[in-house]
């Protein structure tokens, strides 16, 4: 593969990433329904919406994470020789880590789930699912290291 090749699917690869990052940190990692039955008065509520991924536990570790993915590309962009090759080894290593924990937040939000629950005189049902938001969280620190590994290899060898 010549250098312009690796420049040029590099580049792609991280607007990609960058996309998908951005849609990561902007849709719902997870959605409930939180309905409360009460047979007094007729008070009943019947809730739903999203979580983010700031919101869910271990959710800052990922962003974190997915954050030093991005800067390790800047280091595999703007650096040469053998600096820029470790920046591209250093965005893999991280990167899977980030897959990882996104993996890992979409599980613990799809799992927090609590089924009808007797609560004095009410009960309470909430359920909890993924949302698109872990997809996405998922592929863009693939997109993002493998597109720094690219970038990596773009300049001569010192």
């Amino acid at each position: 593969m010549t250098r312009k090749v690796a420049l040029v699917a590099g580049c792609a690869l991280v607007v990609a990433g960058f996309v998908l990052a951005l849609l990561a940190l902007a849709v719902p990692w997870a959605h409930y329904r939180l309905a409360v039955d009460v047979p007094v008065d007729g008070a009943d509520l019947d809730h739903s919406g999203g979580i983010a991924v700031f919101q869910l536990e271990l959710g800052w570790w990922y962003v974190l994470a997915l954050f030093g993915v991005l800067g390790l590309v800047a280091g595999a962009a703007a650096a040469t020789g053998s600096a820029a090759r470790g920046a591209g080894v250093a965005a893999l290593a991280v990167g899977v880590a980030s897959m990882f924990l996104a993996s890992l937040v979409g599980a613990r939000a799809a799992g927090a789930s609590v089924d009808t629950v007797m609560s004095g005189i009410a009960m309470v049902d909430v359920r909890a699912t993924r949302g698109p938001g872990v997809g996405y969280g998922i592929a863009a620190p693939l997109m993002l290291a493998l597109g720094a590994a690219l970038l990596s290899v773009r300049t001569q060898r010192n």
